[in-house]
């Protein structure tokens, strides 16, 4: 898994991927010719203050690193934050991040939210 760092990967995935809504996160995936799985997060000011949107950011980095391995290869994926995310519990972050992540099929259906991932 690699990061997504330019502001053009960014732009490029916002405007040909797929988005799908989930009521924490946003995730717009894009499939590329690649093997790798390139991933950014981007989580906004509407989200709260700098210490809540980087909480959120490391909850969000820490449930992508947990099933990385399991992503499927090929996408670019952009993984915004919604302003509920501040507010989420770590377990509903997972739950409804790998709920989206798995209707954009980047994600496999086997692999639940719950304590076993």
């Amino acid at each position: 898994m690699e990061r997504l760092a330019s502001r053009e990967d960014f732009r490029r995935v916002y405007a040909c991927g797929q988005l799908q809504y989930g009521r924490y996160v946003v995730v717009t995936a894009l499939p590329v010719d690649e093997q790798t799985v390139r991933i950014g997060f981007s989580v906004g000011r509407k989200v709260g203050n700098a210490v809540k949107r980087n909480r959120v950011k490391r909850r969000l980095r820490e449930i992508v690193r947990e099933v990385a391995h399991l992503l499927t290869p090929g996408y670019h994926i952009v993984v915004g934050a919604k302003r509920t995310s501040a507010c989420a519990s770590f377990a509903e972050l997972r739950t409804d991040l790998f709920r989206v992540m798995q209707g954009l099929d980047c994600l496999p259906r086997t692999i639940n939210g719950g304590e076993n991932a």
